[in-house]
């Protein structure tokens, strides 16, 4: 006879869960990697928004209609406005060469606290900065289609544009908050850590 699923349910939570032990090596090396991915990851951002920049002047210079060359000129201000708030928002120091054990994973966890917390947040300063602009161009692209006389492909493809843009939109916000998980595993690993 088999045991109720509550009685397997509570057996099952009430086991003790198996973290790896971590030496404080392990966890120097761990906020030394961390610090690496996010200088690499705000080098890959400044290249991406130099790159947006100068897409984004081709638009304001050379697209046809003021909804489009506005919505290009509101790109540039949201790359730029995002690119303030990189380094305001990263994470402190997450290594501490010489100290405590206690000292140094607390600043290795309090770095990842930062960073989860800024990964949780980013739909609000990474992500809507872009929306007038993206409505903006995806209404001017209408706009110049419906000018030719085809109101239809005109709705059509502001449909189509807005679609794609929010699909994009959703992908970084879903991948951050996949970020913000692995971020809040490695937190909870130190936490046990810690209560040992």
């Amino acid at each position: 006879m088999t045991p109720e699923p509550d009685t397997l349910q509570t057996l099952w939570q009430s086991q003790k869960q198996e973290i790896d032990a971590m030496t404080l090596n392990d966890i120097k090396a761990k906020a030394a990697r961390f610090e690496h991915l996010v200088r690499h990851r705000a080098r890959w951002q400044y290249g991406s928004a130099a790159l947006s920049i100068l897409l984004f002047c081709t638009y304001v210079w050379f697209m046809p209609g003021w909804m489009l060359k506005a919505g290009g000129a509101l790109e540039m201000l949201a790359v730029l406005y995002t690119l303030t708030q990189i380094p305001r928002r990263a994470p402190p120091k997450a290594t501490v060469a010489d100290g405590r054990p206690v000292e140094v994973v607390d600043a290795y966890r309090g770095a990842l606290i930062h960073q989860r917390d800024e990964m949780t947040a980013v739909w609000r300063w990474y992500l809507l900065p872009y929306v007038p602009g993206i409505v903006l161009m995806a209404a001017g692209s209408g706009v110049a289609i419906h000018g030719g006389g085809d109101i239809g492909t005109a709705y059509a493809i502001l449909a189509l544009a807005l679609t794609i843009a929010a699909l994009c939109l959703v992908v970084v916000w879903l991948a951050s908050l996949l970020g913000a998980a692995r971020l809040q595993r490695r937190i909870d690993d130190l936490n046990h850590l810690l209560a040992e």
